[in-house]
């Protein structure tokens, strides 16, 4: 015996059916981006023993400060500031190096010719080249972490060990919306990068 369908359908039912291409192209929107940052969360963080340099990528809000602590704390020997400009004298891209010996400034040293991470990774892998660093440190914005290392490990060579500092935004008015605006964009960067390396 046959069943006529019913007149009304379920209206659940139908909204349900509706709904599952808005989730699928929100899962795709937001998933890929989402992953570069959940597999960062796994690499190590600096090493116990000094590094031979650290390299700061500027561009960021407390990248040059966090890069300097950690260069006076003894992290590294050497510290270099990358894309901060031809014109800028150190003592007004880190004021504390007034206060400094000598010899302690002669090992900072900043570039300022590069302007993007593809560029301060080549300009980095010359520092390490030259200086025959077997390990050093980045200094980067969180979200900008994938995207560096992939980079940087994509062009210095593969015995050179690489470890990453993670500096943390301030907080303030609008800062969970930065928050997650940045790690959209990088992350979808991140992939726009494995693409691009995929061809160097």
């Amino acid at each position: 015996m046959k069943t006529q369908p019913p007149l009304f359908p379920n209206p659940r039912r139908r909204r349900g059916r509706s709904l599952r291409p808005v989730l699928f192209l929100l899962v795709l929107l937001f998933l890929p981006p989402a992953i570069p940052h959940l597999l960062a969360l796994r690499d190590p963080g600096p090493p116990t023993r000094p590094a031979d340099a650290i390299f700061v990528l500027t561009g960021g809000e407390g990248r040059i400060q966090e890069g300097f602590r950690a260069w006076s704390a003894g992290a590294a020997r050497e510290l270099y500031i990358l894309g901060a400009g031809r014109t800028f004298p150190i003592a007004r891209i880190v004021p504390e190096a007034s206060r400094i010996s000598a010899e302690a400034l002669s090992r900072i040293h900043v570039e300022g010719w590069s302007e993007n991470t593809l560029e301060n990774a080549f300009s980095a892998k010359s520092a390490v080249g030259e200086g025959k660093y077997s390990s050093v440190i980045l200094v980067t914005s969180d979200y900008h972490i994938p995207r560096a290392v992939l980079v940087f490990r994509k062009v210095f060579p593969p015995e050179v060990s690489l470890t990453a500092i993670r500096v943390r935004p301030e907080g303030g008015a609008g800062a969970s919306w930065r928050w997650a605006r940045r790690h959209f964009i990088e992350g979808w960067k991140y992939w726009g990068y494995r693409i691009l390396l995929r061809w160097e």
